[in-house]
Order: C-alpha cells, then sequence, then structure tokens
C-alpha cells in the first residue's frame, strides 16, 4: 500500500513540473535572477527608491519625471539664476561708475582735468 502511494505521489508531483509554458503572440521567453525586473519597451523602469511628486504631475503625453533628473535641473537653474544675479550686479556697478565719470567729466575745467575723470 505505501509503494503504490509512493508511485502515486510521484507519478503527481513528475506531471506537475513539466506543465506547459507558453508566451503570448509576438513575446519571448526570458530567465530572470532573484530581484530581476521586467518593463516594457514602451516604458522606462525606475528603481525602489524613485519619487513621486504627484500622481499627474503632468501632462500623460509629456511623461514624468525622476527625482534625480528634476535635482540636477533645479541646481543647473539656481546656478544660472546665480550667474543672472551675478551679472545684474556687475552691470548696476559699470553704469554707477559710467555715471560717476560722466558727472567728472562734465565737471571738469580742464582737459587734463576731464582725462584724469576717465583713467
Amino acid at each position: 500500500m505505501q509503494r503504490l502511494l509512493l508511485i502515486l505521489i510521484l507519478a503527481l508531483v513528475s506531471t506537475g513540473a513539466w506543465c506547459d509554458f507558453s508566451c503570448p503572440v509576438g513575446t519571448e521567453a526570458a530567465c530572470l535572477d532573484g530581484g530581476d525586473k521586467v518593463c516594457p519597451e514602451s516604458t522606462q523602469c525606475v528603481d525602489e527608491h524613485a519619487s513621486c511628486f504627484d500622481e499627474y504631475p503632468c501632462e500623460l503625453s509629456e511623461g514624468f519625471v525622476c527625482a534625480s533628473q528634476y535635482d540636477k535641473v533645479m541646481k543647473e537653474f539656481e546656478n544660472t539664476a546665480q550667474q543672472y544675479d551675478q551679472l545684474i550686479s556687475e552691470n548696476v556697478n559699470l553704469r554707477e561708475m559710467r555715471l560717476e565719470q560722466r558727472n567728472c567729466v562734465l565737471n571738469a575745467s580742464t582737459l587734463d582735468g576731464a582725462k584724469r575723470c576717465v583713467r
């Protein structure tokens, strides 16, 4: 009886192990290691540390942004804004210097005095 039960169990296990495997039409089978992810070709995989800013942060046709890309763009924006502020400051200083030179030349009583204003 035990022998018959053992043969029956082995038969069930062996038929279960040889199940039929198929893929949908136009797809391929793949062997994956533990932790591997599968992403459709039409999408972009993101890791488990990716951040979502909002459920739909922009138009669906425009896509989404990864936190690392967002941080990079924001850093570039801050650098550009800092350069802009520096240029504005330099422009103000140059205008003030030009105005001082102009007033000096206008108030000079001699040609030598006017030349000293712009040197």
